[in-house]
């Protein structure tokens, strides 16, 4: 079912990447009346639009002009053009050579699918605004998002997506937090240390970050930065492809296991955020090692204890 959706539009869209092989886009999305009251860690669901000149041909192919009436699978009427522009999935298309009508060809498509980006700012710090982290990948969105969508025109579908189980808990601002967060998964601990620094938390954090290069991929640097000048966070980057040997986070992670140990006993909240296939796993990996080794527990015991810590909200999880 389709959320409803609220047409936003970007403010300000740039690069933060710096000569690098990678495209990773700051966005501001302009919020204004749109009722909206996120809280770090939340997401915004954004329905893409396809790009036009993939519809034009699709138009040529079915000898249409596009203001034909079509049917999605709910029944709701759309002229084709807007169907296949707003509606449909065009990722994967009905074979070729096969005789379509319009109304055929789109029964094979199935719908267009919001796609959610994690808030990469705190809502009380930056206003009517929500701020995106987005790397360009080859997908629908990502592309509208970062090229294809101009500024300041209201193109945006998007709707407010509440996160139950990746949050700051009140109770967390008095206490120490660890936020492990390579690539993209950066974004909310932008909005968690901004929320942080409005509530006036002098409890201790400590952000692992990892990418390719520092000179080139380090998102945000000005702001990590400026707050390890200013004694407020503590930070362990792992830049893969900045030595021979590959360094990823679970690497810094193992390195400072002892001081990782002490914190978690000082009542730390742990907070992921990232790819699931691989950093998730070996961060967990990491965790359940580091649990072994410093608080001399067995494997099943280092086990229970994350699954408490699970349980207490104390390690919370964003992965994709």
């Amino acid at each position: 079912m389709v959320k409803e959706t609220f047409l936003a539009t970007i403010k300000e869209r740039f690069c933060l990447n710096n000569e690098s092989e990678k495209q990773t886009y700051h966005l501001v999305i302009d919020l204004t009346d749109s009722g909206i009251e996120y809280q770090v860690g939340d997401c915004l669901g954004i329905y893409p639009e396809n790009d036009p000149a993939l519809v034009k041909s699709l138009l040529k192919t079915l000898r249409a002009k596009g203001d034909e009436v079509i049917e999605d699978r709910q029944g709701i009427a759309y002229p084709l053009q807007t169907f296949l522009l707003s509606h449909a999935n065009l990722t994967r298309l009905p074979p070729e050579g096969e005789p379509w009508t319009a109304m055929s060809f789109c029964k094979k498509l199935s719908p267009q699918l919001p796609r959610f980006y994690s808030i990469a700012s705190a809502h009380g710090v930056v206003g009517n605004e929500a701020h995106l982290t987005v790397g360009l990948i080859d997908g629908i969105c990502s592309h509208f998002l970062c090229k294809r969508a101009p500024l300041g025109v209201p193109v945006l579908p998007i709707f407010h997506q509440p996160s139950h189980n990746f949050f700051l808990p009140p109770e967390s601002f008095d206490k120490p937090i660890i936020m492990i967060g390579p690539g993209t998964g950066i974004a909310p601990f932008r909005g968690f240390m901004q929320e942080r620094l409005r509530e006036g938390s002098q409890a201790k954090n400590w952000l692992f970050f990892g990418e390719r290069h520092q000179h080139s991929d380090f998102y945000y640097e000005h702001f990590w930065q400026q707050l390890v000048s200013d004694g407020k966070l503590e930070l362990d980057c792992a830049f893969s492809r900045d030595q021979p040997e590959k360094i990823y986070v679970q690497h810094r992670m193992q390195e400072k296991s002892s001081k990782l140990w002490s914190w978690i006993q000082e009542g730390a909240y742990l907070f992921v955020c990232g790819n699931a296939s691989h950093m998730a796993k070996d961060v967990d990996k990491t965790l359940h090692a580091i649990l072994e080794k410093e608080g001399c527990l067995s494997p099943v015991e280092a086990k229970n204890t994350l699954k408490e810590l699970r349980q207490a909200k104390r390690y919370q999880r964003d992965v994709y």
